[in-house]
């Protein structure tokens, strides 16, 4: 009976000790952490989270189609701590549009750097940014856009919108409305 035991009492023990070196190991590779404060964001004039961060520090995030990318690759974004709740193609390929969260809904934006992070896995190849929404919020924004371009396919664009809010630490109410139009000519064909 005392030689089964033993070489299980073993294997065991052994399972163990791996376990715990590879958990020290890896508390041992603490993601670095920047953050950045929204008024760091408005200093770049951008009212949008996605072009201010890329704005605020062209050296580590850029973008395409609206979507930020950190050290050229993509990244995890997270919102308060938990997974970016929007469910495109993009954002399975780890491109999540942050051009959707004005920066005056923000309280702070955490950037972890290092690729491997071993609380997300291999979700984060470019690294974790954790937008931390402001959760007291009073004070609203007015946005208006227009442009016009002339030649064989010109168009005239105009958009507006208009985002508000109220509350305390019990209660909070948001609303905005947006508009937009676009005129495209497409020149006829001569018969």
């Amino acid at each position: 009976m005392m030689k089964r035991v033993l070489p299980a009492m073993i294997g065991a023990l052994s399972l163990c000790v791996s376990v715990f070196a590879q958990e020290t190991a890896n508390l041992g590779q603490r993601a670095e952490v920047e953050t950045i404060t929204p008024e760091q964001l408005r200093i770049t004039g951008e009212t949008d989270a996605g072009p201010a961060l890329t704005l605020y520090r062209p050296d580590i995030f850029s973008t395409v189609d609206g979507s930020v990318l950190l050290h050229g690759l993509p990244m995890l974004t997270l919102l308060d701590g938990r997974r970016f709740p929007i469910s495109s193609e993009l954002s399975r390929m780890g491109m999540t549009p942050l051009d959707l969260f004005p920066v005056a809904f923000l309280s702070a934006v955490e950037v972890q750097k290092i690729g491997s992070v071993p609380r997300h896995g291999t979700d984060s190849p470019g690294g974790v940014v954790d937008l931390r929404l402001n959760r007291i919020y009073s004070g609203g924004e007015v946005g208006f856009f227009y442009g016009r371009s002339d030649g064989k396919y010109g168009r005239e664009d105009m958009s507006a919108y208009i985002i508000g809010g109220v509350g305390n630490d019990k209660f909070q109410i948001t609303a905005g409305a947006a508009y937009s139009e676009s005129d495209l000519r497409i020149p006829r064909r001569g018969r």
